[in-house]
C-alpha cells in the first residue's frame, strides 16, 4: 500500500524541482539563523545565492556527529526555543549525546514519514500495531506511535521488555503488525517456544524491524518463526528517527522519503559525490526540518543508491540494506 502517492510516486523531474526549492529555503534559513552554519559557509566562501541547482549541494559543508556533540544542546537550533515541541536524543554511551529538537511541523512530517513506513509493510487503519520499541528520549517508540496514529491503526504502546506480557497481549489483542528490534523479535520467539506458544498461529502478518544491523539470515529466521513478512526500516536520531527509509513488499532495497530527506553517497576519504550504484558513505540533508535541520550529515553508514522502477509503484530512490 502506498500511503501518499503524490510524493511517493512523483515524477522524477517534479521531485527534483521540489527538492531544489526546499534545499534553497533550507540553506537560506541556516545561513540566517544558525551561527554554526554561517561560519562554515563563510569558511568555504559559499553564500546561499551560490546554490543555483540541486547538484550545487556539493559546494556546501558537511555536518558530523562531532559537530552535534560540540554544539550540544541547542547550538544547531534554527527556531526560537519557544517553538520546540519535543526533544529526543541519543543515549550518549559513546560521548556527549546528540539532540534532535522538533517543532509542531517537524512532528507532523515525522508522522507522515512513519505512516509511509508502516504502509510499506502493508499496514492500514484496520491493523493493530504492537509497538515494542522503547518510548522516551529514544526515537523508536514515539516515531512508530505517531506513524500508526497518522495511519489510523490501533496502537498497543507496549514499549520494550516484559516479554511474557508482550506475548500475552499479542495473542489476546490479535496484534497484526509487530515493531521492535530484530534481536528482540528473536528473543520473543524463543520465550514463546519455552512457554509452548505457537506465535505463527497468531494474527501477526508483518513486522517492521530496525534500530540495529541485521542479516538476511535473521530475516529468514524471524519470518519462519512468526509466519510473517519481516521488513527493514532505517532512521537515525540525528536526522529525525525512524522514517527516513523503508522496505516495500518487494523487499529489494529501502525507499528513501526523498521529499523530506535528500540522500547522497560520497567517497568517505575524499568527500566526492559518487554516482548511483557505487558504494560509499551515506549522507543526508533534512529538507523540511525546522528545529534542528542538518546539512549533508555524514552517517558513517556504507551503502549505495539505486534508481529503478519498483513493482510497488513508488518512484523514490532505493538504498541498499546496510
Amino acid at each position: 500500500m502506498i500511503f501518499n502517492p503524490e510524493y511517493e510516486s512523483m515524477e522524477q523531474q517534479a521531485r527534483k524541482a521540489l527538492q531544489f526549492a526546499r534545499l534553497k529555503n533550507l540553506v537560506e534559513m541556516l545561513y540566517e539563523r544558525v551561527p554554526f552554519y554561517r561560519k562554515k559557509f563563510d569558511e568555504l566562501g559559499v553564500k546561499p545565492a551560490d546554490i543555483k541547482c540541486l547538484e550545487d549541494i556539493s559546494k556546501l559543508p558537511f555536518t558530523t556527529k562531532e559537530d552535534l556533540r560540540e554544539t550540544y544542546p541547542y547550538g544547531l537550533l534554527a527556531c526560537p526555543e519557544s517553538e520546540v515541541e519535543e526533544i529526543h536524543m541519543s543515549s550518549g554511551t559513546t560521548g556527549v549525546p546528540v539532540v534532535d529538537a522538533y517543532t509542531r511541523r517537524d512532528v507532523e512530517e515525522w508522522e507522515e514519514a512513519m505512516a509511509r513506513t508502516l504502509a510499506g509493510a502493508g499496514a492500514n487503519r484496520n491493523d493493530t500495531v504492537q509497538n515494542c520499541y522503547g518510548y522516551g528520549l529514544f526515537t523508536g517508540g514515539l516515531g512508530v506511535h505517531y506513524g500508526a496514529k497518522k495511519l489510523g491503526a490501533n496502537i498497543v504502546p507496549m514499549s520494550s521488555g516484559n516479554t511474557q506480557r508482550q506475548l500475552m497481549v499479542m495473542k489476546d489483542f490479535n496484534s497484526t503488525i509487530l515493531t521492535c528490534t530484530p534481536s528482540y523479535a528473536l528473543c520473543m520467539a524463543e520465550e514463546a517456544s519455552e512457554q509452548g506458544m505457537d506465535v505463527s498461529s497468531m494474527q501477526l502478518k508483518a513486522g517492521c524491524f530496525g534500530a540495529e544491523p541485521w542479516s538476511d539470515n535473521m530475516r529468514r529466521e524471524i519470518e519462519e518463526k512468526f509466519g510473517i513478512r519481516a521488513y527493514d526500516i532505517y532512521g537515525l536520531t540525528e536526522i529525525t528517527g525512524p522514517g527516513v527509509a523503508f522496505e516495500c513488499e518487494a523487499q529489494d532495497g529501502l525507499h528513501v522519503n526523498e521529499d523530506l530527506f535528500y540522500p547522497e553517497i560520497i567517497d568517505p576519504e575524499t568527500g566526492e559525490v559518487l554516482p548511483d550504484g557505487e558504494k560509499g558513505e551515506l549522507v543526508f540533508t533534512t529538507l523540511v526540518k525546522e528545529g534542528t535541520p542538518l546539512l549533508r550529515y555524514r552517517t558513517r553508514d556504507i551503502t549505495m543508491l539505486r534508481r529503478e522502477t519498483c513493482s510497488c509503484g513508488r518512484t523514490t530512490v532505493k538504498m541498499h540494506r546496510l
